[in-house]
C-alpha cells in the first residue's frame, strides 16, 4: 500500500476493505508513512462508495481505522457525482499545555515571528484522531512553511504529529509535510481547529464555522465544521467532485 502511495505522488491515499453493509476497514497512507487518522481521504471515499454503491440520495458509511470507528454521511446533491459528506469525528482532546517561552522555537521552523502570533491565543495541540500543534497567527500566513530538517522531532516531544497555521481574522490556514508539500483540505486539521475556536470563544457551539485552505495552491477549498453543543461531538463536512477513475493491473 505505500509503495501504491508514493507511485500515486498524491498528499494521501486511503484504501479500502469492505467488512459489512455500509462498513469498511480503511487505511490511510502518504507518501511516507502509514497514518492512524485522517479527514479528507475518509470524506473523499465515503463519496466513492456512495456512487459505486447505487444507494439512495443518502448514505451513512463507517469505517474502521486503525484508532477509532467514524461514521460519514454522504448525500447527492446533483446527478454530475458531487456530493456533501459529513463525518463525525467524535470529542477534541487537548493534549498538556505550551509554555510561551517555548512559542519561538516552535514558530521559527514555519518561518513566523513572535509579531506574526495572535497574541490573545496561545499556541495548543489538540487531536481527534491525529494531533495538530495550532499555531494562531494575525500576519504571516502567505510566507509560512517548513524551513527546518528536524521539525518532525521537535513537534514530537510536544505530542503533535503536524502543525497547522491558522490565521484567526481570515479564518484561513495552511499546513505541509515534512517535506514541504502543502495540502489543499485537511479535515483531520479542520475538526480540532474547530474545536479549539469554540474553546476560545472565537465561535460559539451549535454553529457551522467556515475554514478556508488551499489558496496558496490555486486550489481554494471550504471546510465546514461544527461543534454541537450537547455531546461535544466536532463535525467536518465539505463537498466532493468525482473527477476520475482507474484500474490497476498486478504485472
Amino acid at each position: 500500500m505505500l509503495k501504491i502511495t508514493q507511485e500515486m505522488k498524491q498528499y494521501e491515499t486511503i484504501f479500502l476493505r469492505k467488512t459489512g453493509d455500509c462498513e469498511y476497514r480503511a487505511r490511510i497512507f502518504t507518501k511516507d508513512e502509514e497514518l492512524d487518522f485522517a479527514g479528507h481521504p475518509i470524506l473523499g471515499a465515503a463519496a466513492v462508495v456512495q456512487m459505486m454503491s447505487g444507494r439512495a440520495r443518502r448514505t451513512e458509511i463507517r469505517f474502521h481505522l486503525n484508532c477509532k470507528d467514524v461514521t460519514v454521511c454522504s448525500t447527492t446533491i446533483n446527478d454530475r457525482r458531487e456530493y456533501v459528506c459529513s463525518m463525525n469525528q467524535g470529542s477534541a482532546q487537548t493534549i498538556g499545555r505550551i509554555a510561551p517561552s517555548d512559542y519561538p522555537k516552535l514558530i521559527a521552523p514555519l518561518g513566523l515571528h513572535m509579531g506574526d502570533l495572535a497574541s490573545s491565543y496561545p499556541l495548543q495541540v489538540v487531536t481527534t484522531g491525529l494531533p495538530y500543534l495550532i499555531v494562531p497567527i494575525r500576519s504571516g500566513l502567505e510566507r509560512a512553511g517548513i524551513v527546518s530538517n528536524d521539525y518532525e522531532s521537535l513537534l514530537l516531544s510536544y505530542g503533535a504529529k503536524f502543525a497547522y497555521v491558522f490565521d484567526i481574522a481570515a479564518m484561513e490556514g495552511r499546513t505541509w509535510d515534512f517535506s514541504g508539500l502543502e495540502d489543499v483540505a485537511t479535515g483531520s486539521a479542520a475538526g480540532p481547529v474547530g474545536a479549539y475556536l469554540c474553546e476560545h470563544t472565537v465561535c460559539p457551539e451549535g454553529q457551522e464555522m467556515i475554514i478556508h485552505q488551499g489558496r496558496f495552491l490555486g486550489r481554494p477549498s471550504e471546510l465546514r465544521v461544527l461543534k454541537e453543543k450537547e455531546t461535544g461531538n466536532i463535525f467536518v463536512s465539505g463537498n466532493v467532485s468525482i473527477v476520475a477513475k482507474g484500474t490497476f493491473y498486478d504485472r
